[in-house]
């Protein structure tokens, strides 16, 4: 038994944001010496990155769907070892919601023993209406209270009625969460954004029950906080050489899974960065080039300028060695791209396409695969998902 402080938050009312409470409550233990490593129950990338800007870490990633029990809980253990607390955010759901709908944060709940915060959009209440009760919840945290007044009087009536404590509350605030929705994707919050969250709510909050619900259940499992990051029984490094990955890291490209980098170099890898938008070679002795997502879009004219990198790709692809590209960077090595303002920028050339931005995003989808012939990411029969 090991005994690592955490928590689950998230909404379960339908169309509720719980964001700002989110960042509220992130802020406010900031400003108290708590350092927080920021989990997210789905392996999907944030609108926002207002969790690393917070915390000062990397948000990691867990995903019911994608990974086992097991890979769950040694990824949660090696990301939370230098935390003072762990905080798994994302949606409270119904059983039916099915693996369709990719991760649940739900079984992440289960599969980590996490005590459970829901957050609460009192705004989406009508006169002496509570929600129904969800079936498991610890804590409760009130969104959009009318004020300090209403904060309490709420606080009774779900501690009295539901029988649950009420952790914190925090005000509707119009003007911050206007600025917070105006930011463009992928943009960081400026610090007084959240800062004006973390304040509010520390004027609602009682700290100390917070901290007890963290510390409530003991973390069961074969392997203690202490793990050594390099012994990882799930996914031994391979003998033979040692294999070259050249990450593009820049303005352009800049999401990236800390997870997957963390297993490329336990796996033997050695890993480099390198800058599509400034170098004019890739990396030397380089494998693999590993292209993230991000917004190349927003940096069209400067990646098609830099002719000397898209030919040492093309030369790299001709000499037999991989790249591996994902949303923003597979767009990168397309015969075009589409700017935001309609022009086209000539791109790599690599794949035979025309990549657009939607203008519409969709919510990300789990996707399931089989490789109908043999690659390099897997034999034939191979079910890969993302």
């Amino acid at each position: 038994m090991s005994q690592i402080p955490r928590l689950a938050v998230g909404a379960f009312q339908p169309g509720v944001n719980p964001q700002a409470c989110l960042w509220a409550l992130m802020e406010a233990l900031r400003s108290r010496g708590i350092h927080v490593q920021s989990f997210l129950s789905r392996a999907c990338f944030p609108r926002h990155p207002g969790a690393a800007s917070i915390t000062g870490l990397a948000t990691r990633h867990l995903d019911s769907w994608l990974m086992t029990r097991e890979v769950c809980r040694e990824l949660f253990l090696r990301g939370a070892k230098l935390a003072d607390l762990a905080l798994v955010e994302g949606r409270f759901g119904s059983p039916e919601d099915g693996a369709a709908q990719g991760g649940r944060l739900d079984v992440l709940c289960q599969w980590l023993e996490l005590p459970r915060v829901a957050v609460v959009d009192v705004g989406q209440l009508g006169p002496c209406r509570l929600p129904a009760r969800p079936a498991e919840v610890d804590g409760l945290l009130l969104d959009r209270v009318p004020g300090s007044e209403a904060a309490a009087k709420m606080a009774v009536d779900f501690e009295v009625l539901w029988g649950v404590p009420v952790l914190g509350a925090l005000e509707a605030l119009p003007r911050v969460r206007s600025q917070i929705e105006a930011l463009p994707r992928g943009c960081r919050p400026p610090r007084e954004l959240y800062q004006a969250l973390g304040a509010n709510l520390a004027r609602h909050w009682r700290l100390e029950k917070i901290l007890e619900l963290a510390t409530s259940r003991d973390f069961s499992a074969g392997c203690s906080r202490s793990a050594s990051p390099s012994a990882s029984s799930w996914m031994p490094s391979p003998p033979g050489k040692k294999l070259t990955v050249a990450i593009a890291l820049d303005e352009a490209f800049n999401c990236y899974f800390p997870n997957t980098l963390d297993l490329l170099e336990q796996r033997g890898a050695v890993v480099v960065d390198f800058s599509p938008l400034r170098d004019e070679n890739l990396p030397p002795q380089a494998d693999v080039v590993y292209f993230g997502c991000g917004h190349p879009e927003r940096y069209a004219a400067a990646l098609s300028e830099n002719h000397c990198m898209m030919a040492a790709l093309r030369s790299h692809l001709c000499a037999g060695r991989r790249i591996y590209a994902e949303g923003g960077g597979a767009a990168y090595l397309c015969q075009q791209m589409e700017t935001p303002q309609g022009d086209f920028r000539l791109m790599a050339g690599v794949l035979p396409a025309v990549a657009r931005l939607a203008r519409w995003p969709q919510p990300a989808r789990p996707v399931e695969v089989t490789l109908a012939r043999p690659t390099w990411l897997g034999a034939r029969g191979t079910r890969i998902r993302g």
